[in-house]
């Protein structure tokens, strides 16, 4: 019986390895990105992003990293499609919006505030606010 079961034990390893499991990537683009950054008299920010994915295949959302430069915080982080609220799950500075769908285009509006975005001296202030860089592996088609 020991024989018999560690027989099939084996088996099974060995087609684990022979035939590993398909990955289930989705296939999309990013064609249309638009971004309105409202600049504050308190040094804060206002943005607001519209995004507009092409899935092919099964999604669950989409994610947005936003890394604030050095004394800067992101808050009041929304999502929303058609003007209807999205399910938004925080991790360090990434965002997961929870939508789910199949081969189908959408267009997701993000809000957020970028409190201290502004450097403001006495007389002039700068604003200099990296929305993309090379940490980010989606290619846009239209930005």
């Amino acid at each position: 019986m020991k024989k018999w079961l560690s027989s099939i034990i084996l088996f099974t390893l060995i087609l684990f390895f022979l035939f590993p499991t398909l990955g289930f990537a989705v296939e999309f683009s990013i064609t249309n990105v638009k971004i309105d950054a409202f600049l504050l008299k308190d040094g804060n920010v206002e943005v607001k992003e519209s995004h507009t994915y092409q899935f092919d295949g099964e999604f669950n959302g989409i994610s947005r990293e936003i890394i604030p430069k050095e004394s800067a915080a992101i808050s009041q982080f929304t999502a929303t499609e058609n003007g209807k609220s999205l399910k938004v799950e925080q991790e360090d500075d990434l965002y997961k919006i929870h939508r789910k769908g199949e081969d189908e285009t959408i267009t997701v509006i993000l809000h957020y505030t970028i409190e201290n975005g502004l450097e403001v001296y006495q007389d002039v202030a700068q604003f200099y606010w990296p929305f993309f860089d090379d940490r980010n592996e989606s290619s846009y088609e239209n930005l």
